[in-house]
């Protein structure tokens, strides 16, 4: 369900914590396009970015890196960005009415970092709903966290809460709405060709440019009780089902991304546009969807138009993502991203791309173990000592037991076969 539009004369300021790359590609960007808001952002760790763009006066180029060719624009929606440490001027904002909106982009560490606010954002945050609430401001805020977790409302409420004093956590309920939202744009680190594009294009010599991909999407819970930006003007969503979209995204999106990096790898390949041109890890990419698709409440069409979008995506050589750096973490990531659907198809013999993807992380970390080389994983010590064991049977069941599979589950068997299948470089 789409929400009621913001009126043109409903502005107001937006507070934004976090002013990396992603943020100044995707959240400021669509609040420019909405209009009509003042924004002030504070920087996450370091004050550099903060000194940067005041001397600026906020703006900033965005480069849009098309297949082809880049676009470019100068945003120039910051009215301030001050260091992370001014608690003193976010704790002035949030406890002024004209402030309805604050959005994050903190990354998943962020909602863990304790209770100084010299160090932690929600504890910052607390700090200022509390001046808040002694101010006697009865306008509603929204709290909007744009980190790329699941439910990442729920994550940020419970961290804020956790902050609160007895007074300001009753208030809480009558006076906070915590927005979870689905992000989705790539936004690499900037090239050293940036700043000169900036400048070519636009005559802005910019310290600060950021580099994107022509895809962005943005859905939002409908649960706004005040004012904020008319986002819609720039594409975003508003649902009362978030969870849909993000689990379309992990496992369309998400999925695809872990077998390609797993698969392209084996194969030979090391960019995610050479992987999926890759014939073999193509049909496997295929085959993964089809399951996935079968899984989730949405529209045919939808899912035609999204799993378009993400081949289009991949495809793009000016903004090819290393195969390498995607495959970091396959024990936190496998068992939200393929497990989940071969357990809903009905088992491995109903999920044969899922498995591929399993079989994929399983001949890759064996592999990269015996070359000597480390892999990036929290359980790295543990996946080196499993892919040492001989028997492939006890290996693959060592490994999968990483993932929290028993060694008597089917998919067990399910993984040797499917390695000896992988295409191979």
């Amino acid at each position: 369900m789409t929400s009621t539009p913001a009126s043109p004369s409903d502005v107001g300021r937006l507070v934004h914590l976090g002013i990396g790359n992603f943020a100044r590609a995707h959240t400021l960007l669509d609040t420019q396009i909405a209009g009509g808001w003042s924004v002030v952002a504070f920087t996450g760790r370091s004050a550099d970015m903060a000194e940067t763009l005041t001397a600026q006066r906020g703006r900033y180029g965005l480069i849009v890196r098309g297949p082809e060719a880049d676009e470019v624009r100068v945003v120039d929606v910051l009215d301030a960005v001050h260091p992370a440490s001014d608690v003193d001027e976010l704790v002035r904002l949030l406890a002024d009415p004209f402030t309805a909106v604050v959005t994050l982009t903190i990354t998943e560490k962020g909602y863990a970092a304790g209770s100084d606010p010299a160090t932690s954002a929600p504890a910052r945050i607390a700090r200022g709903l509390g001046a808040r609430r002694e101010a006697g401001v009865e306008e509603p805020i929204a709290l909007v966290s744009c980190d790329n977790l699941t439910g990442n409302g729920e994550v940020l409420r419970e961290a804020v809460l956790a902050e609160l004093d007895e007074p300001t956590r009753a208030w809480f309920v009558d006076h906070v709405d915590v927005i979870s939202t689905m992000v989705d744009r790539i936004t690499p680190a900037a090239d050293d060709g940036a700043v000169a594009t900036v400048l070519a294009q636009t005559g802005f010599d910019d310290a600060a440019p950021v580099v994107t991909e022509p895809f962005s999407e943005w859905v939002l819970e409908d649960r706004f009780r005040g004012r904020r930006p008319a986002w819609e003007k720039a594409g975003a969503q508003f649902t009362d089902d978030i969870a849909v979209h993000e689990t379309r995204k992990l496992r369309l999106l998400n999925g695809a991304h872990s077998l390609m990096a797993y698969a392209g790898q084996v194969a030979g390949v090391q960019r995610v546009d050479e992987a999926i041109a890759h014939r073999e890890v193509r049909a496997l990419v295929e085959e993964l969807w089809a399951e996935a698709r079968s899984t989730l409440p949405l529209p045919a069409e939808e899912l035609d138009a999204y799993t378009r979008a993400l081949e289009e995506r991949f495809r793009n050589p000016r903004l090819a993502d290393n195969l390498i750096r995607i495959a970091a973490d396959g024990t936190a990531k496998l068992p939200v991203r393929a497990l989940p659907v071969i357990a809903e198809r009905g088992g491995p013999s109903e999920a044969p791309g899922e498995v591929a993807a399993v079989a994929a992380w399983t001949a890759w970390v064996t592999s990269r173990v015996r070359a000597g080389h480390e892999v990036a994983d929290p359980r790295a010590a543990e996946i080196a000592a499993a892919a040492a064991i001989e028997g492939e049977t006890e290996r693959v069941a060592a490994l999968l037991a990483l993932l929290g599979v028993g060694a008597e589950d089917p998919l067990v068997g399910a993984v040797v076969a499917a390695e000896a299948r992988l295409p191979r470089s």
